[in-house]
C-alpha cells in the first residue's frame, strides 16, 4: 500500500521585513528567480513578452486594454511584492494567492476579485491538485502558480495567439479573459477523471481475476485520489457559482454566462467523482468477496484430498493390525502370494472412483 503524507506547508509572509512582529519567511531557493510573463491584447492585436523589470507593467497596464500578466515561481517575495504594489494588491491577499494549500474561494475587494482554486494532474499514479491564484481587476488578470506547476494555460495562449478570440475588442475584456482561464481549469480535470476511469476498471479487473495483498492498497489509493478531487471540486462549485450568479466588480453578463457554463461543467465532473466514488466503495466489497471464494476453493480442495485418503487410510490402517495367521477368523490375503498387489489395487480403485464421483458432481471444479 502506498505511503501518502499530507504535510502542511508554512504560509509566506509577504510582510515589509522591517516590521517586527511579522518577520518575512526566507526563501528556500533564492537563486530561483521568479518569471513575469506578460501578455497584452486590444482586439487585433497581440503582444507577448518576458518583464525584466516591474516598471515595465505600468506601462503595458496604461497602454493595452486587456493585461494578463503569469507569475512563475514564488521564491522571489521582492518581485512578488512589486506586483502587488503595482497592482495594489494587500499583503494578506497576496499570501493567500502564494499558500499552497489555499483551499478554492472567491473574495471581492474594492478595486479587484481573487479567485484562488486548484488544477488537477496525475504524479506518477497519484492525482494531486496545485494551487492556482487569479486576480481580476479593471483591464488586467494576474495568475500566481508555484515553479514545479505545469502550465495549464497553455491552450489559452495559443487561442490567444491565433487570433480565436480578440481581447480587448467590445465586450471581451479581462472577464472574459479570467472566464477562459477557470474553463481551463475545469477542463483540465476531465483527462485525469478519464484515466481514473480506465485506473478503476484494472482495478475491478484484478479484483475479480487475481486479488492480491498489493491491490488493496491500490484501492486505499483510488479512496484517496477521490477525496482529493472533492475536496478541489466542491469549494470551485460555490467559487464559480458566486461568479455566475452574483454582481462582482468587473464581471459583465457575457462573462457570468460563461462562468455559468463551467459550473455546469464542475457539476458534471461532481457527478463522475460521485459515481467513482461508489465504484471505489464496491472494488473493496468485490476484493473481499474474491478472497473468500479463493479461500473456499482452497478448503474445497483440501476438504476433497482429505477426504481421498480416508479410505486410503483406513485399508492401510486395519491391514496393518496385527493377526494370527492360524487362526480361522483370520484377515483374508494375508498369506495370499500376491496379497499387497490386490491390496494396493483395491487402494487404487478406490481413489479413482472417488474423485471421479467428485467430479462429475462439480467439487472439483473451479470456482468461477
Amino acid at each position: 500500500m502506498a505511503t501518502r503524507k499530507h504535510r502542511r506547508r508554512r504560509r509566506r509572509s509577504l510582510r515589509s521585513d522591517t516590521d517586527p512582529e511579522s518577520p518575512a519567511l526566507e526563501p528556500r531557493h533564492p537563486a530561483a528567480p521568479t518569471i513575469l510573463r506578460l501578455m497584452a491584447c486590444d482586439g487585433g492585436r497581440c503582444h507577448e513578452s518576458t518583464v525584466l523589470a516591474p516598471a515595465e507593467l505600468t506601462v503595458a497596464r496604461e497602454k493595452w486594454p486587456v493585461v494578463w500578466l503569469d507569475v512563475d515561481g514564488f521564491e522571489d517575495l521582492a518581485t512578488i511584492r512589486s506586483v502587488g504594489q503595482i497592482f495594489e494588491i494587500g499583503d494578506l491577499a497576496l499570501e493567500d494567492a502564494i499558500t499552497p494549500d489555499e483551499r478554492p474561494k472567491v473574495e471581492v475587494f474594492g478595486h479587484q476579485v481573487l479567485i484562488a482554486v486548484r488544477m488537477a494532474r496525475f504524479d506518477g499514479d497519484a492525482i494531486v491538485t496545485d494551487p492556482m491564484a487569479i486576480f481580476l481587476g479593471d483591464r488586467y488578470v494576474i495568475t500566481f502558480h508555484d515553479r514545479t506547476v505545469p502550465d495549464g494555460f497553455a491552450g489559452v495562449r495559443d487561442r490567444i495567439r491565433h487570433g480565436r478570440t480578440r481581447l480587448g475588442q467590445g465586450h471581451l475584456g479581462a472577464d472574459h479573459l479570467c472566464a477562459l482561464l477557470l474553463d481551463a481549469v475545469i477542463d483540465g480535470y476531465f483527462p485525469v477523471l478519464e484515466r481514473f476511469g480506465d485506473r478503476l476498471e484494472d482495478i475491478e479487473e484484478s479484483a475479480i481475476e487475481n486479488p492480491s495483498r498489493d491491490l488493496l492498497g491500490r484501492i486505499y489509493d483510488v479512496r484517496n485520489d477521490l477525496m482529493t478531487l472533492r475536496r478541489a471540486l466542491w469549494p470551485t462549485r460555490d467559487v464559480l457559482h458566486a461568479l455566475g450568479r452574483e454582481p462582482t466588480s468587473f464581471v459583465g453578463d457575457h462573462a457570468r454566462q460563461h462562468f455559468r457554463d463551467t459550473y455546469d461543467h464542475t457539476m458534471e465532473l461532481l457527478d463522475i467523482t460521485e459515481s467513482y466514488r461508489e465504484i471505489g466503495s464496491d472494488l473493496r466489497d468485490i476484493y473481499l468477496a474474491s478472497i473468500n471464494n479463493r479461500m473456499n476453493d482452497v478448503m474445497k480442495v483440501l476438504t476433497v484430498i482429505a477426504t481421498v485418503f480416508m479410505p486410503l487410510t483406513f485399508i492401510t490402517g486395519y491391514y496393518g493390525m496385527n493377526f494370527n495367521t492360524d487362526s480361522p477368523w483370520n484377515m483374508p490375503l494375508l498369506n495370499f502370494r500376491y496379497g499387497s498387489l490386490v491390496a494396493l489395487a483395491t487402494m487404487v480403485a478406490t481413489t479413482v472412483g472417488m474423485v471421479v464421483f467428485f467430479w462429475r458432481r462439480g467439487w472439483l471444479r473451479r470456482w468461477h
